[in-house]
């Protein structure tokens, strides 16, 4: 199974850096998910790059996730909300969301929380780190879960790059966005 592409853009990223580097990338390989990471942004900047982003990179083919509150997500005209938090935060975003908007969930500790999480109507489940390289029991962690699961998972390595990359039996490889001439 070849895994898909789910970019993750580095928060206090300028708009038309991530438009351009997503341009790059959609010249020549399909883009089906991309989560405009929030990180400590200012929540009016953030906005203000979510309005910049969410329109060309839906127009180039791409679904996309941000963080923050449930009810962002169509004041923004966002895809959908990538949600990192436990049980409590995911369950009020599907009941805030569903059945339209895309909701995942991130930050996922162990089996039972992973399970936890699963069951509450998600559309993903991220494993591995939103910036940084993934360690072996978070690997191990993705891996069963594809291989037991039915939810959708992200196999997140932002380190690894857009060549070369493994995403095992996970149906996405969760990648950093390659701002500037590295695409």
């Amino acid at each position: 199974m070849s895994a898909q592409l789910f970019l993750i853009a580095p928060p206090h990223t300028a708009p038309a850096a991530i438009l351009a580097a997503l341009e790059r990338i959609a010249a020549t390989t399909e883009i089906p998910a991309l989560l405009l990471r929030r990180g400590d942004m200012a929540e009016n900047a953030y906005k203000a790059l979510a309005k910049a982003v969410i329109p060309r990179a839906q127009a180039l083919g791409a679904a996309v996730l941000i963080e923050g509150e449930p009810g962002m997500v169509r004041l923004l005209g966002a895809d959908g909300l990538h949600v990192v938090g436990g049980v409590k935060a995911v369950r009020d975003a599907v009941a805030a969301l569903k059945p339209d908007p895309i909701v995942g969930v991130g930050d996922i500790g162990s089996r039972h929380d992973a399970m936890q999480k699963g069951e509450l109507d998600i559309d993903y489940i991220l494993f591995g780190p939103l910036s940084g390289d993934i360690s072996e029991p978070e690997r191990d962690l993705a891996r069963w879960w594809a291989e037991t699961m039915q939810v959708p998972s992200v196999l997140s390595n932002p380190d690894a790059g857009l060549a070369g990359h493994d995403a095992g039996d996970s149906e996405f490889i969760g990648l950093a966005l390659p701002i500037g001439s590295e695409a």
